[in-house]
């Protein structure tokens, strides 16, 4: 009679015990789930957008004139203003100069946002909508990191902050989607330039093993679309624009530097420039007449303004 009584507690202990386990994973799970809803909510706008389809009349002159305006150039203005902080960060000892730095980026980053998420890009073009997701979820990014890394290094000094900042994985994100939109956009580029010339390949990707002859017989669009794949690649998130580093390249092989080096591909030349800081703004400018008259441009401020 005991040893029964015993059976049938044990029975009542293990039934409870599976209860109590079942319950938990429940409860578990359920909180789980919760948890990733509210996380997708709160990044729905790192979404991608699915993409309409290309035709002939995708990437119009227009198109890329309005994507510049509404886009580009605001974006172009964060990321200038936001490699400045950086910068005087860098250069001062200051808490208050650091502190205000992070702040200002993580305001501008949400101005741009604001000012870029209210344009209208058609689906006809959708290089040029992805781009500006890219650049929507770059802002985002910078706005949520600049955020995180002011409340995690309080009080710290400029060199301190931008160590953080560079380490911290929002913002190393946010470079990367930047640099992907640029890629996108350049890539429009290149497909505009195709169909004004059927000579010229509407796409074409980097190579690590591009030489200085194949480069030297590609058109402008062409080297540009390379450039974006190669700062891409190589995260050169910099003020300058593609078309400042490609003329540079030319110039490196031009006046047989590129020789005097032994530099034998692109890849190289482009190192040696970036590690050098040889390359500034409004380069391609300044050189356009000596080296690319003859090209084939969309009307762009950035290939026609000085």
């Amino acid at each position: 009679m005991i040893r029964k009584s015993n059976s049938k507690f044990e029975m009542m202990f293990v039934l409870g015990f599976l209860l109590t386990l079942i319950i938990s994973f429940g409860t578990f799970y359920f909180g789980l789930n919760i948890g990733i809803e509210k996380t997708e909510a709160r990044y729905a706008y790192l979404k991608e957008i699915p993409p309409g389809q290309e035709t002939a009349l995708s990437y119009q002159q227009q198109d890329l004139v309005t994507f510049y305006y509404v886009v580009f150039q605001p974006y172009q203005q964060f990321k200038e203003d936001y490699l400045a902080l950086v910068d005087e960060m860098a250069r001062s000892n200051s808490n208050a100069v650091a502190s205000d730095a992070i702040k200002q980026i993580s305001e501008n980053a949400s101005t741009q946002y604001a000012l870029i998420a209210g344009q209208y890009i058609s689906d006809s073009s959708p290089l040029l909508k992805q781009a500006q997701t890219d650049y929507l979820k770059s802002l985002k990014l910078f706005e949520e990191g600049t955020s995180q890394v002011k409340s995690a290094v309080k009080g710290k000094k400029g060199n301190e902050l931008i160590e953080a900042l560079a380490a911290d994985e929002f913002t190393s994100n946010a470079q990367s989607f930047g640099l992907q939109a640029q890629q996108k956009y350049y890539s429009s580029i290149l497909k505009w330039t195709a169909k004004t010339n059927q000579e010229i390949p509407d796409n074409l990707a980097y190579k690590d093993t591009l030489t200085i002859k194949e480069w030297s017989q590609y058109p402008l669009a062409v080297k540009n679309k390379i450039v974006t794949d190669m700062m891409t690649n190589e995260k050169i998130y910099a003020s300058y624009l593609p078309q400042d580093l490609t003329v540079k390249i030319d110039q490196m092989i031009d006046s047989s530097k590129a020789d005097a080096l032994q530099l034998k591909s692109v890849a190289s030349i482009v190192k040696v420039l970036t590690e050098t800081q040889a390359v500034k703004e409004q380069e391609f400018v300044k050189w356009r007449t000596a080296y690319y008259a003859s090209e084939s441009l969309p009307q762009l401020p950035f290939f026609t303004e000085e």
